[in-house]
């Protein structure tokens, strides 16, 4: 029989490679403590890492469709014709048939990575954005018909398969003119979005090609544009600023001639009164004053900024292009500038330090003939008010 405390087996026996029994006393009652610090060492550890692997969107693909040097397909494909317009691309299947028709172009995704694509979409009938697609037996898709029933499905190894139940209807999805789909891969989940609003949230089901474009199917004409792919990657360190001569120092421009500097680069040094930041990382809801999801790296550096300069105070200024009524951008770049500013105060800095502005189509900087132009007027600027 064995009893504790007596014999080579019992406690005391088994202390004997520490010493004195109480000495292995001591070292059991210092094991919790142990325990904790031990996790309190892993928690700073894993938090570091975490600082470190900070994601940010980097754009993949813009496409504006204005010439087709991506070589898009066009002509026939099967029974579907694809063509090539100036600001979309339009896909046509001629007969009746319930069979997917896809055109796609390569766009460097890495399968490891998390992703978002974003692009504008309506069709007659039926049809989708097509990603992760190498041919028809495997792709997946993300489209709506106009009865408000929203497409979340794909084929895999010739097998087909749904990616969200067949009864997914949206409210939000304008029936008869363009919707904003959005996808966000994170992890093994992918979310979906239209115009601005989520409607489904599905496992991840794979990678199994770098094409992103255009399906259609049952006699329909689908039409795309404004296409946009970001792959999420690890942050980059700012280099540190090397302190120019004071023979070269400029002096600081006012804020109404200012040229806008790049927030990304401004904001690795700290700010000074006077300076005009371009937030060109920052993206809305076409047509809306919504923030997309790619907009909060920047934004949030932004607020970081801000909250360790306390003493400054910051007008953030709206800006339109001169499509459409001009009571309507006036509007629209007051809400962008408004729903900056809610965005900021969520991450701490004090309402009373940012102002808001809206100039509409006022002030633009490129001219409003070409879509290039246009989305260049198309912006957000942050102005240093004081220091």
């Amino acid at each position: 029989m064995w009893v504790a405390g007596s014999g080579k087996y019992g406690l005391a026996g088994m202390a004997a490679g520490l010493g004195e029994p109480h000495l292995y006393g001591r070292f059991i009652c210092l094991l919790p403590m142990l325990f904790r610090l031990a996790l309190l060492a892993l928690s700073v550890l894993f938090a570091t890492l975490g600082r470190a692997q900070q994601l940010v969107p980097r754009l993949l693909l813009d496409e504006e469709f204005h010439d087709n040097h991506r070589n898009w397909p066009t002509g026939l494909l099967g029974n579907a014709e694809y063509s090539f317009r100036p600001g979309e691309y339009v896909g046509k299947e001629i007969r009746r048939e319930n069979r997917q028709r896809v055109a796609l172009i390569q766009v460097p995704l890495d399968a490891d990575r998390d992703f978002d694509i974003e692009a504008e979409y309506r069709t007659s009938w039926v049809g989708t954005l097509a990603w992760g697609a190498q041919d028809e037996e495997n792709m997946q898709l993300f489209g709506l018909n106009p009865d408000k029933h929203v497409s979340i499905c794909g084929w895999r190894r010739g097998k087909f398969f749904w990616g969200a139940p067949e009864s997914t209807t949206a409210a939000v999805i304008n029936e008869k003119g363009w919707n904003t789909l959005r996808l966000e891969r994170r992890g093994k989940r992918v979310r979906y979005f239209i115009n601005g609003t989520p409607v489904a949230d599905t496992k991840f089901a794979g990678l199994w090609g770098q094409g992103i474009g255009l399906e259609t199917n049952r006699g329909s004409t689908a039409r795309l544009r404004h296409l946009r792919v970001w792959q999420l990657e690890p942050e980059m360190p700012a280099p540190a600023a090397t302190p120019a001569p004071a023979a070269a120092i400029a002096p600081v421009a006012t804020a109404s001639t200012a040229e806008p500097a790049d927030a990304a680069e401004a904001l690795a040094a700290p700010l000074r009164g006077g300076q005009r930041l371009a937030l060109r990382n920052v993206f809305f809801v076409q047509g809306q004053p919504e923030l997309l999801g790619t907009s909060k790296p920047e934004l949030a550096r932004l607020a970081k900024a801000l909250n360790n300069q306390s003493a400054l105070r910051i007008r953030l200024e709206g800006h339109t292009d001169n499509q459409g009524p001009e009571d309507k951008n006036q509007l629209l770049s007051e809400q962008r500038a408004q729903a900056i500013k809610t965005f900021l105060v969520k991450y701490g800095v004090a309402a009373e330090r940012l102002e808001t502005v809206g100039y509409g189509p006022t002030r633009p900087v490129a001219p409003n003939d070409t879509e290039a132009h246009r989305r260049q007027n198309r912006r957000v600027e942050c102005v240093v008010v004081e220091q």
